[in-house]
């Protein structure tokens, strides 16, 4: 942690009652904690029965820090190196009544904002969720500061920009998971995999696609009510700064996927292989252009100024936000100071890696390849990692992660 942040920031680790004071716009309360199952004050209120923690946020903000400056104070949970099997849930409470939650499943963070936060104490809980969890104890970091919204001055659109962050998995297992399964014949691919794309050798990544524009990345699209065509109009919906008009433009197709069972944004990300020796960087195999059930699963702007609350669950693209007139109205997206991480061991997450030989390649993973979408910067999509792979004729294959990958390859 730098100088700065250590300056600016409250630390504590947290026993039954403790807690930290806002007291201004820059500084940010940082503290820890962990949440076993079953443990902590389960009766205090009921969200808190599975077990949890508290910690309790004093405000005192000086006067006239609303003035004509829309926002409020963000309250915000992360739990890095958990399965997203672990799950906590946030919940804010304020003179006695619940004021704010966050309580989505599939995400390794939580984020409530409180419109212009008045003075007081909040009680904030840490709840587990015991619906699918793995640990019996899940150890997590907490944070809260003052967050203001765009200037809406001068009147334009709060733009999403796409990041391509880097791989932080390789893998020749798929694992295995519930709604697919593990092919017999060719062990590091799922059967989907194989019956579809006649794949044989999969190298497995993860991609995290992260929004660090002004603005969210929403997609919203609808079908036939009951129905799932396998194809749908998707379109982008980009607000305005005045924080009450917004444009609504095609930007493709939403494609529903019959293994994971909901509606994928199509081409929002494509990851590819190549070669690096001493003559330079040769393109070696190209991965399918992966469609994305956007949500918000990781603050990727954590402890820094310009995240929002989460606001796209990974449930939004399991079930209509609304159904009027005979559709069913859907919406996803990624919150900016958000990423969204498609974990290698889900189905499609993979490159074909049949014949490629032991060596260095870099692994590259572009955002919005075909650019159908409108961001604030087309430039930054890209990202990538060098990776080693060794034993590759054998049974004992391996892949490394050795770090950061160059520039955008073409």
């Amino acid at each position: 942690m730098t100088k700065r942040i250590l300056t600016l920031a409250l630390l504590a680790h947290v026993a039954f009652g403790a807690g930290g004071t806002l007291k201004n716009t820059p500084q940010a309360v940082l503290w820890s904690g962990s949440v076993t199952h079953g443990g902590g004050p389960t009766a205090e209120v009921p969200e808190c029965a599975p077990g949890c923690e508290r910690f309790d946020l004093t405000v005192d903000l000086p006067h006239g820090v609303w003035n004509n400056k829309p926002g409020g104070v963000e309250v915000a949970l992360r739990w890095p190196g958990h399965t997203l099997s672990d799950n906590l849930k946030l919940y804010v409470y304020f003179d006695g009544a619940l004021i704010a939650s966050s309580a989505g499943i599939i995400s390794t963070a939580q984020s409530v904002l409180i419109p212009q936060a008045a003075n007081g104490l909040y009680k904030i809980y840490a709840a587990f969720d015991d619906s699918e969890a793995l640990s019996a104890t899940i150890f997590y970091d907490g944070l809260a500061e003052v967050e203001y919204k765009p200037n809406p001055h001068p009147f334009r659109q709060l733009l999403p920009d796409l990041e391509a962050r880097p791989q932080r998995n390789l893998s020749f297992d798929p694992v295995g998971i519930f709604f697919d399964t593990v092919s017999d014949a060719y062990p590091t691919c799922y059967q989907s995999e194989v019956d579809e794309e006649g794949a044989k050798l999969c190298l497995r990544f993860d991609q995290i696609i992260a929004n660090s524009g002004e603005g969210s990345m929403e997609m919203r699209f609808r079908v036939p009510t009951g129905t799932t065509p396998p194809t749908a109009n998707g379109f982008q919906r980009i607000y305005n700064s005045d924080g009450v008009t917004f444009e609504d433009r095609l930007a493709g197709q939403m494609e529903f996927h019959p293994v994971h069972g909901h509606y994928h944004f199509k081409s929002f990300g494509q990851t590819t292989l190549w070669r690096v020796d001493s003559t330079g960087t040769q393109l070696i195999r190209s991965g399918r252009k992966v469609s994305f059930c956007m949500a918000d699963i990781l603050i990727d702007r954590w402890n820094k100024k310009g995240d929002g609350p989460r606001t796209y669950n990974a449930p939004d693209c399991l079930s209509p936000a609304s159904t009027t007139g005979g559709f069913d109205y859907f919406i996803q997206g990624i919150t900016s100071g958000w990423a969204d991480v498609y974990d290698w061991y889900l189905p499609d997450q993979y490159i074909e890696v049949t014949g490629v030989q032991d060596g260095v390649y870099v692994l590259q993973t572009v955002a919005d390849p075909d650019g159908l979408l409108v961001e604030a910067d087309n430039t930054n999509n890209c990202g990538s990692v060098l990776v080693r792979l060794s034993n590759m004729s054998s049974a004992s294959r391996s892949a490394e992660l050795l770090g950061p990958g160059p520039k955008c390859l073409k």
